[in-house]
């Protein structure tokens, strides 16, 4: 369960077993200072701002996908955020200066490492791992450097939103995730992914739940879920686990994308059955990085002539991009998709739908002969020029196209 929760594998859990008696035995254990709490809820909704402007920006990568995994076995709370986001998730989080407005947490101060990137406050701090210092430094050069400035706590359910945090990875099978937090209350909503019914029985009455917390289902739609958390006095306590709810949580988030996520198959037979839901195949395709799909392919036994074949390319233009020329033309990209068989919605490409033709003959005579039968009827009380069907306005053709367009 542990693993689920954090996206930690078992052999880190293992090695983290003589830690579960400090913790009272919480699978997930809480942040231990009341400074430690506030940073990570403000962290909280500084990954909730990048994963929105991924949102309204159309990025490859899905939002939930930016903190892949949580280390709680760390001297302190480490984050595993995709390279991709890096300068996206230090841009919401470092306190930087926009015009007259402050902008980030305040009081949060960067402290680079060779391979880590600690954010220290006031109380408290977290690491995120991957963040070498070139890739701070490139960072720095785009977004800025943070100023000073005084800590502030974030509003909101502190402990329910730093509990939220260390169980990000729970809602990676959701296409996005946003966070609302009230003064006593934490709201939760996401797209596709595990029910909501499953993520209220796991978030407050599983083994891996938030201590003394009650968690409210609802769905907005048939695709947007929500559940809403708040303090309660004394919890429900693990008792038999929610086995059911664990099952649904299983079958919703593997093998990797979101059950609602759009993702059209071409025509052609899936060249590699199974092979792009591994994790370096879903990275490789969510960052458009051609040449790494290339070479992963070859890694599973499929020849450059084969690739060639299958997206029109020559054999010199495939060892190429193999080799590092990247690929930036949106047909091509279309063309390599459809061609090896890969999810468009894992590469971020639209989705071609074709509107059928209209069938029902109607050209601009008929729809001005409709209109005058109309007119007719209304004015002298009978029909003319025909028998009058009762509706003058656009066929059911143009209304299905106007509807699309309108949903699109």
């Amino acid at each position: 369960m542990r693993c689920w929760c954090t996206g930690e594998t078992v052999n880190m859990v293992r090695r983290q077993r003589k830690q579960f008696g400090k913790t009272g035995g919480q699978l997930v254990p809480a942040a231990r200072t009341a400074g430690q709490q506030a940073l990570e809820a403000a962290l909280l909704l500084a990954v909730n701002r990048t994963m929105a402007g991924m949102r309204r920006r159309g990025h490859p990568l899905r939002p939930t996908a930016v903190v892949g995994r949580v280390h709680l076995g760390s001297p302190v709370l480490a984050l595993e955020v995709d390279p991709v986001v890096v300068e996206l998730l230090l841009g919401q989080a470092l306190p930087l200066r926009a015009g007259d407005e402050l902008i980030g947490i305040r009081g949060l101060r960067p402290v680079p490492g060779r391979d880590h990137l600690d954010l220290v406050g006031r109380h408290g701090a977290v690491r995120l791992l991957g963040v070498t210092k070139n890739v701070w430094r490139d960072a720095l050069d785009r977004i800025g450097t943070p100023v000073e400035s005084t800590a502030e706590p974030p509003a909101g359910p502190v402990k329910l939103m730093s509990g939220v945090l260390r169980r990000l990875p729970l809602w990676k099978g959701a296409a996005w995730l946003d966070v609302v937090p009230s003064n006593d209350s934490l709201e939760i909503y996401w797209r596709g992914g595990p029910s909501s019914w499953s993520m209220a029985e796991i978030l407050s009455g599983s083994s891996a739940a938030l201590p003394k917390v009650s968690a409210s289902p609802h769905d907005m739609s048939d695709v947007v879920r929500g559940v809403a958390l708040s303090d309660v006095k004394v919890g429900r306590g693990t008792g038999a686990e929610p086995e059911r709810a664990w099952m649904e949580w299983v079958i919703a988030t593997f093998p990797g994308p979101a059950l609602n996520e759009h993702a059209v198959r071409s025509d052609h037979v899936e060249l590699l059955p199974g092979g792009w839901e591994h994790d370096d195949m879903r990275t490789a395709l969510a960052r458009r990085d051609v040449g790494a799909v290339y070479r992963l392919l070859e890694r599973r036994g499929v020849a450059r002539e084969r690739i060639g074949e299958l997206t029109g390319q020559s054999p010199v233009e495939v060892a190429a991009i193999a080799g590092g020329r990247r690929v930036e033309s949106y047909e091509l990209l279309s063309r390599i998709a459809n061609g090896l068989g890969v999810p468009r919605g894992y590469m971020g490409l639209a989705f071609d739908e074709e509107v059928p033709a209209c069938d029902c003959a109607d050209d601009e005579t008929a729809k001005r002969r409709r209109f005058l039968q109309h007119a007719a009827a209304v004015t002298v009380g009978f029909a003319v020029f025909g028998e009058y069907s009762g509706n003058w306005g656009p066929c059911s053709c143009e209304l299905t196209a106007r509807r699309r367009a309108i949903s699109a």
